[in-house]
C-alpha cells in the first residue's frame, strides 16, 4: 500500500504545486507544499552535491513561485511512476511558454523522489538543460 500512496502524493505534488492555475501567488501551491513536503524538503538538478542543493520548504516555495512567473500557463503531465516505500520515479511532461520570448516549451525530463514519514523530503530532477535553453532562444 506505501507505494501506491508514495505515488498519489508525489502525483498530488504535479496537480497542485507544479501547474499554473492562474493565481500569481500560487495559494494553492503553498497549501500543498505545506501539506506535501517535509520542513526539510531538499531538490536537486542532476548531480548537484548537497552543498549546491536547495534547502528547506520555505525555499522551495519561493523556487515555484519563480517558476511560473518564468514559464506561465505551465502544464505538467505524468507519462509514468513507479515507487516502493521510499522512493518515487516519474517520468513527466511540461508545456508552457516562456515569459521572456514568448517561445513554447515542451520538455520531458524525470523526478525522483525521496519520501519520509508521509512527506516528500527530497527531490532530484534530471533535465536536460541544453534542451531547455534551446527552446527559450528567441527565434
Amino acid at each position: 500500500m506505501e507505494a501506491e500512496q508514495n505515488i498519489a502524493m508525489a502525483l498530488s505534488y504535479y496537480e497542485e504545486c507544479a501547474n499554473d492555475y492562474g493565481d500569481p501567488d500560487k495559494t494553492r501551491a503553498i497549501d500543498a507544499v505545506n501539506r506535501l513536503l517535509s520542513d526539510d524538503f531538499v531538490m536537486y538538478y542532476n548531480s548537484e552535491s548537497d552543498e549546491q542543493a536547495r534547502r528547506g520548504r520555505e525555499t522551495h516555495k519561493q523556487f515555484l513561485l519563480r517558476h511560473t512567473q518564468s514559464f506561465p500557463g505551465e502544464r505538467w503531465t505524468i507519462d509514468f511512476a513507479v515507487a516502493d516505500h521510499e522512493t518515487v520515479a516519474c517520468q513527466w511532461h511540461i508545456r508552457a511558454t516562456d515569459a521572456k520570448t514568448g517561445n513554447p516549451i515542451d520538455l520531458r525530463a524525470a523526478d525522483f523522489f525521496g519520501v519520509r514519514d508521509g512527506r516528500l523530503a527530497a527531490l532530484r530532477r534530471f533535465l536536460d538543460f541544453r534542451d531547455l535553453d534551446k527552446q527559450r532562444t528567441p527565434r
